[in-house]
Order: C-alpha cells, then structure tokens, then sequence
C-alpha cells in the first residue's frame, strides 16, 4: 500500500490530468450520503410519518458499519490506477460507473421530490379545511398517485435510482469485494421493499395506471 500512500490526488503525466481514483470512489460515496443524511433531511415535509426510532438506529448502525467498511478499503487496501481521460480500460470502466451512479442518483433525487411534493400539496390542502376535517383526513391517512416520467412504467423508481447509483460505484471501483457486498446488500433491501410498496399501491388506487406493471426494475421486477 506505500505506492498508494505516495499517490497525489491530481497529477499530471504525459501532459494527461491524472485523478486519484480512490479519491474519486470517496466523493461518490460522501456525495450520496451528504445528500441522505443532511439535505434530504432538511427538505422532508413536516407532515411526513414518523420514522420508529428502532428502525432509525438500526439503519445508522448498518451504514456506519458500511461506511467504516468502504472507506478502510479505499484508504487502506484498494489500489487503484489514477483515473484521466485516456482511452485505456480501466478509465473507461471507471468513467461509466461514474456516469451511471450519477444518472442513478439524478433519479433517486427527482423522484423523492415527486413524493415530496405529494405531501407539500396535502399539507396546502389541509390548510384550507376546517379543524374536524383535518383530524378526519390525519385519521384516514390519505394518498396520492405519483407521476413523472420516471413513474411512467415502475412505482418506484426512487428505489431504482438508488441501486442505479451503487451499482454505478461498483462498476467504477472495478467490482470490489465491499462494493459488490454493498450492491447486493441494497439491491436485496430495495426490491422486496420495492414490491410491498407496488402491490399497496395496486390494492389502494382503483385508478392505478394500467402501464405502472412493475416495482422497480422494469421488465423485470
């Protein structure tokens, strides 16, 4: 790992840029967090349902772990050639990946607004009800359909654009043992989750879009 250590984070070698790739790998994974943990926070509506705090401190303790996890082998284990705009395989595996994490975090991002935004205009809905209406409507906890293009044919493609997004750092990160264990991990949460929510939808919406035929992956599943 001394060659690693000694690897700066922007060079320059036959007149290329040269990155440090587990630098990049780094940002990626501090990106989407940053987003999870503090700006998607901040931008939830007040109205949302209450997180149980068992599950709240179960999923910190899981992404810690991972967290400690990918960051060790990417600071103290993982070796990887600086990335630049050459042509060489390796920097057009780790281009792609990076392309699609972030083509899947753009998904994950716009279809949580979509959501979000369901909520904000129930809450402007509730505001213009009398006192007994609102605690008739909280009591019956009520639903909209989302619509955007990326609800056209899955019902929920926020969870498709999250396992986009890992998928994409796995692919970059040339399919590493903690990347690969962490796809897995959140694709096999994801799409039972995905499923659950499919079919409710189904069972709640008479009116449910024909074409919406799949949860997360169309096609697929």
């Amino acid at each position: 790992m001394q060659q690693q250590q000694r690897q700066t984070i922007i060079s320059l070698d036959n007149n290329h840029v040269q990155i440090s790739t587990n630098v990049v790998l780094l940002s990626l994974f501090a990106i989407h967090y940053i987003n999870r943990a503090i700006i998607y926070p901040l931008r939830m509506n007040s109205n949302s349902q209450k997180v149980p705090l068992l599950i709240t401190m179960s999923a910190s303790i899981i992404t810690y772990w991972n967290g400690y996890i990918q960051c060790f082998y990417l600071t103290q284990i993982g070796e990887f050639p600086p990335l630049s705009l050459s042509t060489s395989l390796d920097d057009i595996q780790c281009w792609t990946g990076i392309g699609i994490f972030f083509i899947g975090m753009y998904i994950n991002m716009h279809s949580d607004s979509v959501l979000r935004n369901l909520r904000r205009k129930h809450g402007k809905r509730q505001e213009e009800m009398t006192q007994q209406q609102q605690i008739d409507t909280k009591k019956e906890h009520v639903y909209y359909i989302p619509h955007s293009p990326f609800f056209e044919y899955i019902s929920c493609p926020n969870f498709s654009g999250e396992i986009l997004e890992w998928f994409g750092f796995t692919w970059a990160s040339r399919f590493s043992l903690p990347s690969v264990a962490f796809f897995i991990y959140t694709a096999s949460n994801l799409i039972p989750r995905a499923i659950a929510h499919h079919e409710w939808y189904r069972r709640k919406f008479d009116n449910y879009p024909v074409d919406r035929r799949w949860a997360v992956i169309p096609f697929v599943v």
